[in-house]
């Protein structure tokens, strides 16, 4: 009785361990095995590569066309010792190195093939084609893509305008702050006196063959308090002794001004 009974018992045991069972790990070990195919060889027997040999990473997908055109190891590690070379701006000096540099970077086959377009920002009339024919020689020559060129010259046409825009705002302050200060100093005579001044400087123009309106639209004359007083000064005493004038008649200093020209002194004495 007792062997039937151990007899019974051992035997799930015999048979789990002498079956030829196989653990959870070596069965998962199994099937990855099972499931993995091996890589086709990079190379064929030649020691070229293989066709498509790129097709099977990932990472060069999208670079199909340009890796294609390499058959040969050789052939790739050359070309990415050239690249290596040209990471480095190789300078004008080397022209072969920067004729290789300019191919890269996408500009033209030759320095005629270069131009540069006129800035959104400068009018017509302000831009300057052969000053940009000049700068697309020295842009192609070292090698600036004309995108980027054409960038860096709309950078500097706005710079341009507000560097104009603030030597206005400059002049227009001058001429407020010199048509205060004659206004305090002059107070009710301030448009008689600059009546004066302008007539004088006309006058003195005429007598001289200098042109009048070339010295008025100079902000350094016709912002400047100074000047304005040294005219008004003429002209007492050209009162005094008066020059012979064989022209027309210079305007009578105290013709009254219109209302306009109270706003600079500048715009004054142009009307006058």
């Amino acid at each position: 009785m007792i062997d039937s009974i151990d007899n019974s018992m051992a035997a799930p045991i015999r048979d789990a361990e002498g079956s030829g069972a196989v653990s959870p790990e070596t069965d998962a070990l199994s099937e990855t095995a099972v499931q993995t195919e091996p890589f086709p060889p990079l190379l064929g027997e030649d020691g070229g590569f293989a066709p498509d040999w790129y097709a099977r990473f990932d990472e060069l997908k999208g670079m199909e066309k340009s890796l294609s055109k390499f058959k040969t190891p050789e052939a790739l590690a050359k070309s990415y010792a050239e690249l290596e070379r040209l990471r480095r701006y190789p300078g004008v000096e080397n022209e072969e190195q920067m004729a290789r540099f300019r191919r890269l970077a996408g500009l033209p086959e030759s320095e005629e093939e270069y131009r540069l377009e006129r800035p959104e920002s400068t009018p017509e009339s302000e831009w300057n084609a052969g000053l940009a024919e000049r700068m697309a020689r020295t842009a192609y020559r070292y090698g600036v893509p004309p995108e980027a060129m054409n960038a860096l010259q709309e950078t500097m046409a706005q710079a341009y305008n507000e560097a104009r825009e603030h030597m206005e705002d400059a002049r227009m302050e001058m001429e407020m702050q010199a048509e205060q200060s004659l206004q305090q100093e002059w107070g009710s005579n301030y448009e008689r006196n600059m009546g004066r001044a302008a007539a004088v400087l006309r006058r003195l123009a005429s007598e001289t063959g200098v042109d009048a309106d070339a010295l008025l639209d100079n902000p350094g004359l016709g912002s400047n308090p100074d000047a304005i007083r040294l005219l008004y000064q003429a002209s007492r005493l050209l009162d005094e002794a008066p020059l012979h004038h064989t022209g027309n008649a210079a305007p009578s200093p105290r013709r009254k001004p219109c209302g306009w020209n109270r706003i600079h002194p500048i715009l004054f004495m142009r009307r006058i």
